[in-house]
């Protein structure tokens, strides 16, 4: 509480002198900066440290002035909010150690210090054009361009996205006090995509062909049991002019032939038959049944000792 009390007079000690943070600030603001800086002294003071913090905001508004900012920083640690103390620390010592006191400085160097070692630097960089980047889920900027961004140290997402490019997805660690950097690329979405059809694309294909290979044989056998017929036919009128018995019980010879020509007939039309559904069916399967399916690999840098691995994943 003695530093609070301390700081609250060194700014109001100093509130009508002609220092940098003074400049283009009425007394009238100065006054009630002030006022709302007691106030928040004395809810730190009693643990309320968000209402605190919202004093001290209220007094930044209206000047904004290294003191505030040093007790908003250390209220902000309190309520572990470290990437806006590590802002507001450095906001408070951005005149040096005025209008601190020696120990006052010295308390906001390792305050500084003691920050530093859990913040970090994340700069991305990207030349194309029209894509837009993320970082940790949030917007962060479009490219081309390089942007860099406080974050806490510890692993973070850049994502970057643009339509007809596979999205870029990469976790980067960052250490505390360092500068993590990444370069965005992203790759065409052309150059990654792949086809899966259900069945082997030569499949269907072949099956049609072998249907109208089986249907052409079944021509085959319908021209020889017609010649067969037709030869059955000649002699059955030269053997039996005056007629035969009609199972040809008395011409076994006309029998056969006349069997093996009806046979080969029958053939022809089963084989007419299963190919004709075999080349319809292997043209229907091919053209409207085995569709390719558009993959596209989910990938992912994730950081490791001494480099980065690469998970890829198929999104159908």
């Amino acid at each position: 509480m003695k530093r609070a009390i301390l700081a609250m007079m060194l700014l109001a000690r100093a509130a009508y002198a002609d220092e940098p943070w003074e400049q283009g600030v009425s007394k009238d603001h100065r006054d009630r900066a002030q006022a709302l800086f007691a106030e928040g002294n004395v809810l730190f003071a009693q643990q309320a440290h968000a209402p605190a913090l919202a004093k001290y905001k209220s007094a930044i508004a209206l000047w904004d002035h290294p003191l505030v900012r040093f007790n908003m920083a250390v209220t902000e640690i309190r309520l572990d909010r470290i990437l806006e103390a590590a802002e507001d620390l450095d906001a408070a010592l951005r005149f040096g150690d005025a209008p601190f006191t020696e120990e006052l400085y010295r308390q906001a160097l390792d305050y500084q210090r003691l920050v530093a070692g859990r913040v970090g630097v994340i700069e991305a960089s990207c030349e194309q054009a029209g894509a837009q980047v993320q970082l940790d889920g949030k917007p962060w900027f479009q490219c081309p361009g390089t942007q860099k961004q406080r974050v806490l140290a510890g692993e973070h997402v850049v994502v970057a996205e643009k339509s007809e490019y596979l999205t870029y997805s990469r976790r980067v660690v960052v250490s505390g006090n360092a500068t993590a950097t990444d370069r965005v690329q992203l790759v065409p979405l052309e150059d990654v995509v792949r086809y899966e059809y259900p069945a082997p694309r030569w499949l269907p294909w072949t099956t049609a062909g072998v249907g109208a290979a089986v249907a052409f044989g079944g021509l085959a056998f319908w021209f020889a049991g017609r010649n067969e017929m037709d030869q059955f036919d000649a002699d059955f009128a030269r053997l039996c002019p005056t007629g035969c018995r009609a199972d040809l019980s008395d011409q076994p010879q006309l029998a056969r032939d006349r069997d093996s020509a009806e046979l080969k007939g029958t053939i022809a039309v089963g084989m007419w038959a299963t190919g004709g559904v075999l080349a319809v069916g292997g043209l229907v399967w091919g053209r409207f049944v085995n569709r390719p399916r558009r993959s596209v690999p989910d990938m992912e840098l994730r950081p490791t000792p001494g480099g980065v691995t690469a998970n890829a994943g198929w999104r159908f």
